[in-house]
């Protein structure tokens, strides 16, 4: 997840306890005793240099002769908040283009090579409430840097080719967005405590990222970069009055303009007591997060509510659930609060599975505790002592400083706001914690999400109360329109699919098939070029899968059972990934054998002749449950000459085509013994089957994990 600000950043403590075993050591003073720490230095805080140009541009200037380069960070007042729901995914293609595509004057690929002479960087990017521009480079190559950021800012280029680069990259991120546990819960907890419709929680689909065209990305980069929108920091080896000149010259010709930028998404927010699952069945952990939502960072109790979610989430809940009764890998907890909206509290936990309702239980009774009773002294003194003692690494560096002062301008907030926080949390009492947590807790109005495998879970998550269960099926790509079914279509393209069924064998031949056994030769084009490798393909008829193949780093093997799928290699056994998964259960539903037996279920549609390389073919659109592809068939012999669907690629989905022939009779049915499979118009692998066997023994362990 990339909402980086919202999770707080802490400096752990360690402590070693003794404790005296003879009445000698017992009467010796604790070292605790010993000493006094007096209160921190007062830092020395690095002077900025602040200016406003002609064009509305502000500067924050902070010269630095000892470090080694010039380095500047601009924020634009933009973001992702900004863009259109039905284009969701527009702000950060911008920001990636605005870089890779270069200018009107110089090629993305050309500037690669010149900041490479240079030894320079430059990033851009846009996120969720701001944009980014950051440029390093020597301080003799600041006119010629100045002038490339200029360029960039004022006259991207946006080239279609690098925008297109930029999507696959982007629809890459969707179809692996699932794969890892824990950015599941942090994704799907946001959607819950702002909707899942809100620019504070949602993310680009297939769909949204289609919708973008380069007017698009040039109408948003128009509306929000400019220069009377744009706050500026510098730090390094420069002269403040010749670096401002300089700024000054090459962003003359840059004319401010009447702004006019979309109010703050609202957040709409009831407390309530609700519990949500989202179903992995390829863990045996559960992640859990509860809370509500949070506030802002400039509320004069945010400083006590940090000395508060210290206490609760690192002392309480991490010594209970982890250490005392050993439940959990990892506890954690923040009290979310943004700068421009309102964050959100939780804490959350990753356990086993076999653990999951206890582990909720203790959360919640350690959310209720710290609102009813005050806190140690003792807890109260490490909280605010883990606080002020990571608080000088807030001024480590003369770009922490000058880059935060750029932050609270941008957000409207006091200079001195690192002040006030610090000053709170040294005034911050057992009082003021109790005080906090009654106020902004509210332990029986909270929202539970748990993601993991509940038929291994120690209760059933609805012995805490009502459970929805949330569907994080990512939204397949849409692939080439189709036009309406009509009555004489639908009854041609199921007489065409009968002619198919019967030139492959006939039904009655296709419904003795239990299962297939292939031996395989498989080659695979990659960016090293073909690889070849022999293997072994078990299809036992209707869901399950195992391929086998056998490489330079020995047997690899991948397994589809119903809804379940693993891999096993030589490193070892692990789940499919659910994007692989459900490649392999459609290739499944497209396998003629089961495509014939199940005739009568299908849905099937006759969309005319299609040419297929120099073929042609008779077009059918077949709908197989809630699976839906084109299937080919040659307009001679009507056996299947190719399929057109929806599959799989490297960089996320891709439209792909298998091309079928070389056709033999086994056992009475025809099947192609050769497959050529391309994507998106370019050769993917090949498949040649060498040796077919149906109805073949089957071993009753090969389909159950080790």
């Amino acid at each position: 997840m990339k909402r980086k600000n919202r999770i707080l950043l802490f400096v752990g403590m360690f402590f070693v306890l003794s404790i005296g075993v003879s009445e000698t050591l017992q009467a010796q003073k604790n070292p605790k005793d010993t000493f006094t720490y007096p209160p921190l230095n007062k830092i020395q805080i690095p002077k900025v240099q602040q200016v406003v140009l002609k064009n509305g541009m502000k500067l924050f200037l902070v010269e630095d002769p000892d470090y080694p380069t010039i380095d500047l960070r601009a924020m634009i007042r933009t973001g992702s908040i900004y863009e259109p729901e039905e284009k969701i995914g527009l702000a950060s293609i911008t920001g990636k283009v605005l870089r890779t595509g270069g200018s009107k004057n110089i090629s993305g690929d050309d500037l690669d090579k010149l900041l490479e002479t240079l030894g320079a960087t430059v990033e851009t990017g846009i996120d969720e409430g701001s944009g980014y521009i950051y440029f390093s480079l020597f301080k003799e190559d600041i006119d010629r840097g100045l002038e490339i950021l200029a360029d960039l800012l004022m006259n991207p280029a946006f080239p279609e080719e690098k925008i297109d680069l930029a999507k696959i990259e982007e629809r890459s991120i969707i179809s692996r967005r699932n794969d890892d546990i824990g950015q599941i819960t942090f994704r799907e907890f946001a959607k819950l405590i702002y909707g899942a419709e809100s620019p504070y929680a949602r993310h680009p689909e297939y769909a949204t990222m289609d919708a973008i065209t380069r007017g698009d990305i040039v109408a948003f980069h128009k509306q929000y970069f400019r220069p009377n929108n744009i706050i500026f920091s510098a730090w390094g080896d420069f002269n403040s009055k010749k670096l401002i000149k300089a700024i000054e010259k090459v962003f003359a010709s840059w004319k401010p303009v009447q702004l006019e930028r979309p109010p703050l998404p609202k957040v709409d927010y009831t407390y309530d007591f609700t519990i949500h699952y989202v179903e992995k069945p390829d863990v045996n952990q559960s992640n859990i997060m509860l809370g509500h939502i949070g506030g802002l960072k400039n509320n004069p109790d945010y400083p006590a509510l940090l000395v508060m979610n210290q206490i609760l989430s690192f002392d309480r809940m991490f010594k209970r659930i982890r250490t005392d009764e050993g439940l959990a890998y990892s506890v954690w907890g923040f009290y979310g609060a943004e700068y421009d909206h309102p964050g959100f509290f939780s804490s959350g936990c990753q356990t086993k599975s076999e653990s999951t309702v206890k582990a909720i239980r203790i959360m919640r009774e350690e959310l209720r505790k710290i609102c009813e009773n005050e806190v140690t002294d003792e807890e109260l003194t490490r909280a605010k002592d883990s606080y002020l003692n990571g608080f000088v690494f807030n001024f480590d560096s003369k770009s922490k400083t000058v880059n935060r002062l750029m932050t609270y301008e941008y957000y409207g907030y006091p200079k001195n706001s690192m002040d006030l926080e610090k000053d709170g949390v040294e005034k911050t009492t057992k009082a003021d914690v109790l005080r906090v947590a009654k106020k902004y807790l509210h332990p029986d109005h909270v929202r539970i999400l748990v993601v993991g495998k509940q038929e291994d879970f120690d209760e059933p998550l609805s012995s805490l109360g009502p459970v929805n269960t949330i569907d994080i099926t990512i939204p397949s790509p849409k692939g080439t329109a189709i036009q309406e079914a009509t009555p004489e279509s639908l009854v041609k393209g199921k007489a065409l699919l009968e002619k198919a069924i019967t030139a492959s064998g006939g039904l009655d031949a296709a419904k003795t098939i239990r299962n297939m056994k292939a031996a395989v030769q498989l080659s695979q084009v990659t960016p090293v070029g073909e690889m070849t490798f022999s293997g072994e393909i078990l299809l036992v008829y209707p869901d399950k899968m195992k391929a086998t193949l056998l490489t330079p780093a020995g047997n690899m093997e991948m397994v589809v059972k119903g809804e379940e799928g693993w891999m096993k290699s030589p490193q070892g056994s692990m789940p499919l990934p659910e994007a692989v998964k459900k490649s392999y259960k459609e290739s499944l539903l497209r396998d003629p054998v089961l495509l014939f037996q199940n005739y009568e279920n299908l849905k099937v549609q006759y969309l005319g002749k299609r040419k297929l390389e120099e073929k042609e073919t008779e077009d059918l659109w077949i709908a197989f449950g809630e699976y839906s592809f084109h299937l080919l068939l040659d307009s001679e012999g009507y056996l299947p000459a190719g399929y057109i669907y929806m599959g799989l690629g490297e960089q996320g989905p891709v439209e792909k085509e298998d091309i079928v022939s070389e056709y033999k009779a086994i056992g009475g049915f025809r099947i192609p013994m050769k497959t050529v499979t391309n994507a998106a118009g370019e050769k993917d692998s090949e498949v040649v089957c060498t040796e077919c066997q149906w109805n073949v023994e089957v071993d009753p362990n090969t389909f159950e994990k080790e």
